[in-house]
């Protein structure tokens, strides 16, 4: 295992060569089941074992001596199909590890994971040897817990997600993630977006909404638009300046770590004690503003902030989310279908418990949320999605991009486009 870790075959990218390579180079393993973006191993090594030759830290910047205690590691392969650009997500995952280790110094736990080798796919094929962490995924478990043991779990992932919000990084710059010459975090080009770095957040924003509207040339679905007369507007929005002046008031926005896809999904727990014991997954880490990780994460908790034309109880908890939750339940909390108010109050209750800066401390984040969420709509990314393309069938494909038409309409309708 000391010697293949470190010298696995370059320019293997198929998902059949990307098995087998984890099934030559080691003596047992087994698909973890925390896959998302990414082929995610277990790899037992069977028994402690010298790993000396394994410590790539002196080239390789954001990696760890693999220690002989070790006998199990996580070996993560991409997943060419997810939408991720590949080039960089590898090193903006391993450059963002290293960022979360340090704001999470003082956490009484260690919960992100050791990278002990990586290689980007600039280099051939895409992957990450890390640590393994125990526990159990915390979707398994949440909605069956009782309140009082959600309050328990969402208490540590405010606790945890203050400690990220806060954290003085050092970089400079909007974007995503990656190392410069000396081994250091940098900012650099979006995994998500594939636009960056930025001097500024409105810069940031401006490369996205030209890369969607790139995108919608691209995609078959949507065809530009054409002969729905909103491609006309949207060029318009952005030649005019318009696009530039909705973001006006970023100059102050201090630029901050965000997670990108902070979840119950990429939350380990130890289910009998409740004990968060891993936080996942940094494939979309970037840097952008305090309210950007409110439009990628905690969808299960009800902290994700909605754009402005929702149902009406997402309209009502974007209202308690940026104004302040009332002490008594509304009528329309009783009747309530898509959003778990008890939920959305433990968890807004926690955030406050732990002074995090919570949508209604959030300056502009409405307006902010609205842009983001607009962006989306120019070109959303599952449209380019095999999968779900698959399981739509024509009419259904049309209805749902129909309905994305008619939220540019009232976007657009909005900025007076």
């Amino acid at each position: 295992m000391s010697d293949t870790i470190t010298t696995l075959p370059a320019g293997l990218a198929t998902l059949e060569h990307r098995t087998e390579i984890i099934e030559a180079l080691i003596f047992d393993n087994s698909p973890l089941g925390r896959d998302s973006n990414n082929f995610v191993h277990l790899v037992d090594l069977a028994e402690a074992i010298g790993h000396c030759g394994t410590n790539t830290s002196a080239s390789q910047p954001g990696t760890a001596k693999l220690d002989s205690s070790v006998i199990k590691v996580v070996v993560r392969l991409l997943n060419p199909n997810a939408m991720i650009d590949e080039e960089v997500r590898v090193e903006n995952e391993v450059a963002a590890i290293c960022l979360v280790q340090k704001a999470l110094i003082s956490y009484p736990c260690k919960i992100v994971p050791k990278v002990f080798a990586w290689q980007g796919s600039k280099h051939g094929l895409g992957w990450i040897v890390q640590e393994y962490l125990p526990g159990e995924q915390l979707s398994l478990h949440f909605s069956d817990l009782q309140t009082d043991k959600k309050a328990v779990v969402l208490d540590q992932v405010a606790k945890i997600f203050k400690m990220i919000q806060s954290f003085q990084h050092g970089v400079e710059g909007f974007g995503g993630l990656g190392f410069d010459g000396k081994g250091s975090v940098v900012a650099g080009r979006s995994s998500l977006w594939s636009v960056g770095p930025f001097s500024t957040y409105a810069e940031m924003y401006q490369a996205i909404f030209a890369k969607q509207l790139e995108l919608t040339q691209a995609t078959p679905l949507l065809d530009d638009w054409k002969d729905t007369g909103l491609q006309e507007r949207l060029q318009k929005l952005s030649t005019s300046g318009g696009f530039a002046n909705l973001l006006a008031h970023t100059g102050d926005i201090q630029p901050t770590l965000v997670h990108g896809d902070f979840g119950a999904e990429n939350i380990l727990i130890d289910p009998g004690t409740l004990q968060i014991t891993g936080l996942l997954d940094f494939d979309f880490s970037h840097i952008a503003s305090p309210a950007d990780e409110y439009f990628y994460s905690f969808p299960g908790f009800c902290g994700l902030v909605p754009g402005p034309f929702e149902d009406e109880d997402l309209q009502l908890l974007r209202r308690y989310q940026t104004e302040g939750f009332p002490i008594t339940p509304s009528a329309q909390e009783a009747t309530s279908h898509s959003v778990d108010w008890t939920v959305a109050r433990l968890w807004q209750a926690a955030l406050e418990k732990h002074h995090v800066a919570s949508p209604k401390d959030i300056e502009n984040i409405t307006q902010l949320a609205g842009i983001y969420w607009f962006l989306l709509d120019v070109c959303p990314p599952f449209f380019n999605v095999p999968r779900w393309l698959a399981r739509k069938t024509d009419e259904q494909k049309i209805a749902a991009k129909k309905a994305i038409g008619e939220n540019l309409d009232k976007y657009l309708q909005r900025w007076g486009y």
